[in-house]
């Protein structure tokens, strides 16, 4: 019943231009890959983050400036595509900067509705307990996919943080014109949703992009 088992590891060093270390993390993951094509895994991520700055990770909770080292694990479990609802389950734990935070996520949830239209539901909840005060954040969105044909497809996302109050809108459009060879146009926009009264635009963009594959 099992497909395989994988380990898989990556680092990430990255230095500002005075050389100080600013973001370092681990990465490791222990993955089971079933038949059926689900997937189950345990993920561990060890981080350090220096900022220079003071950091309002959330409302009346500020960050003081200096070096954080902090590490987590998750488990989760992968539905494979090949079933009428898919999607992931996960919940992970850890130290979060100077404190913990706990996590639960329902993510890349798939659902279909006839053979062109699908959906993906996505929701994220992450209770944080810090020196500075605790807070908990939720992450809602969901995003609609139509495709014309297997080459072809419009996708649309709406997205909504309340870390920070804004909402999220993308748009975007695939067109492999030949295999390998893709055509894109994404449209985002973002919005703050605070004062309760109206939306302050927070940015907006337009973005066409032209692959080619060639082969020899």
């Amino acid at each position: 019943w099992v497909r395989r088992f994988s380990w898989t590891g990556s680092l990430a060093y990255i230095e500002n231009m005075a050389g100080r270390l600013e973001t370092r993390e681990q990465v490791g993951e222990f993955a089971i890959e079933l038949q059926n094509s689900d997937r189950a895994y345990v993920t561990y991520t060890g981080t350090y983050e220096f900022l220079s700055r003071p950091f309002d990770i959330a409302e009346n909770v500020q960050l003081p400036v200096g070096g954080y080292s902090f590490d987590g694990v998750k488990v989760g479990w992968d539905l494979g595509q090949n079933r009428r609802v898919a999607g992931n389950i996960s919940a992970e734990y850890g130290t979060f900067y100077n404190g913990t935070k706990t996590g639960f996520s329902v993510s890349r949830g798939r659902t279909t509705v006839g053979p062109q239209l699908a959906f993906e539901p996505t929701y994220t909840i992450n209770w944080v307990d810090l020196d500075q005060g605790s807070f908990t954040t939720h992450l809602i969105g969901t995003r609609a996919i139509y495709t014309m044909n297997p080459r072809m497809f419009v996708s649309a996302l709406v997205q909504y943080s309340s870390s920070n109050t804004s909402l999220l809108a993308n748009l975007r459009f695939r067109w492999e014109y030949s295999p390998g060879s893709e055509f894109f146009v994404v449209y985002t926009e973002g919005r703050s949703t605070f004062p309760p009264r109206g939306t302050d635009l927070q940015s907006r963009g337009l973005t066409v992009k032209l692959n080619r594959l060639f082969r020899f």
